[in-house]
């Protein structure tokens, strides 16, 4: 049974090829440059996608345009009830799968049109494919692949194309959970992209930080009548670079990191610059608290204004996430393993992120969640993005037999 599965889902994906390219470019297509967003184009896509299967669906906009849509296939999950007696439970487990529909702005250094996609050497060109369009295309034909198998299923299939994932998820995923009650016993966000060869169990935590510097303008020509906020900021930058961690080492994860991520001051070259704004961000490792960071950044601030009566500094926290982390030996993780290994011929192995993906949001609402997809990290938010077909219709193929096993009738 399990074999003839196996070579079925293999058909299925290959047969599908052409419907999985075909399906990634028009997402492309589908101009989502986070900001604004305009998510409602590529979800109309899914949408026509989704009637053309009779695929039950709901859309969910917390702003106009920003849309989220909602997919399902299987049955749901029921609570856990008395027969004659006895506890029953009338369906299975519930998986998620959530990709995001929004991309980054395409900015410079295309050598074709980032929203007419490109197909060549096996792989589609253009601003998404990689994050997250190509992955929302397969778990498309997953789709479908599911709503074919529907009676062998005992649980349920839930596909998100979210909003807003490059700007934060406040209108997306994080709207679904927190006001439309979205929930679910599993999670895979294929936003992780290292071709199938990893896991994501864990994510460091994610500290933004504003800094303002306060001065006071005067002419350009008389800068002793002023205080500039940007020769100070510079010095508390110089200091700023020192920061230590208490916890450095981690056998997931890289070192933790400070960067300086954008500076913004001054108003023209002939005036003595009054304010300075510069964000940082800041990923550590689990064990070290934000508290003790923001201790030490604070340590760092009365250093250099003790040093410097004239200097004056603001510190505001734009966002924190904490470090978050699933058990590794959980049911999902040793069925994307094993699965992967008899598709591929290679078992992932277990890793810790440096980023943020949306696993957060879900552990933190109890969802067992972890990252896994095809792509190349080397390729998101770059000039002339692309992902490798191949790599699409293989995740299709591990992710159908996941769900068939997760979520299918038992003997």
């Amino acid at each position: 049974m399990a074999g003839t599965l196996k070579r079925e889902a293999k058909r299925f994906a290959q047969a599908h090829w052409d419907e999985l390219v075909e399906l990634t470019c028009q997402l492309i297509r589908a101009r989502t440059e986070n900001p604004p967003g305009k998510e409602s184009l590529a979800a109309r896509v899914v949408q026509t996608y989704l009637k053309s299967l009779d695929i039950p669906y709901t859309l969910h906009e917390k702003e106009p345009e920003r849309t989220n849509i909602v997919a399902r296939v299987g049955h749901p999950q029921t609570k856990v009830q008395e027969f004659k007696g006895s506890k029953v439970q009338a369906a299975g487990p519930s998986l998620l799968v959530a990709c995001h529909l929004d991309v980054v702005p395409a900015g410079d250094g295309w050598e074709t049109d980032p929203f007419e996609p490109l197909v060549k050497n096996g792989r589609v060109y253009g601003r998404g494919a990689t994050d997250n369009k190509g992955q929302m295309a397969a778990c498309m034909i997953l789709a479908r692949f599911l709503k074919e198998h529907e009676p062998q299923l005992q649980g349920e299939f839930v596909l998100i194309g979210a909003a807003d994932e490059e700007r934060g998820s406040r209108l997306g995923l994080e709207y679904l959970l927190e006001e439309c009650g979205l929930t679910a016993d599993y999670a895979v966000i294929p936003d992780v992209s290292y071709g199938m060869k990893k896991i994501d169990v864990a994510e460091k935590g994610a500290l933004f930080l504003e800094v303002t510097s306060y001065g006071r303008q005067a002419h350009g020509s008389r800068p002793e009548e002023g205080i500039n906020a940007i020769w100070n900021m510079m010095d508390l930058l110089q200091e700023l670079k020192t920061l230590s961690f208490t916890c450095t080492n981690h056998p997931l994860f890289t070192p933790p990191t400070l960067n300086l991520g954008t500076i913004q001051g001054g108003a023209a070259r002939n005036i003595v610059p009054g304010k300075c704004q510069v964000g940082i961000d800041i990923r550590h490792l689990p064990g070290e608290s934000k508290e003790g960071i923001l201790e030490r950044v604070r340590g760092i601030i009365k250093r250099v204004e003790e040093k410097n009566p004239q200097a004056h500094f603001e510190l505001k926290i734009d966002s924190y996430l904490e470090p978050s982390s699933v058990d590794a030996d959980n049911p999902l993780v040793g069925l994307l393993k094993r699965h992967t290994e008899s598709v591929m011929g290679l078992s992932p192995e277990l890793t810790g992120l440096s980023g943020a993906t949306v696993t957060k949001q879900l552990l933190q609402k109890g969802i067992t969640a972890v990252g896994f997809g095809p792509g190349s990290e080397k390729e998101a938010h770059v000039a002339n993005e692309s992902i490798d077909i191949q790599q699409l219709a293989d995740f299709v193929e591990i992710m159908a037999l996941v769900c068939m096993e997760l979520l299918g009738k038992r003997p």
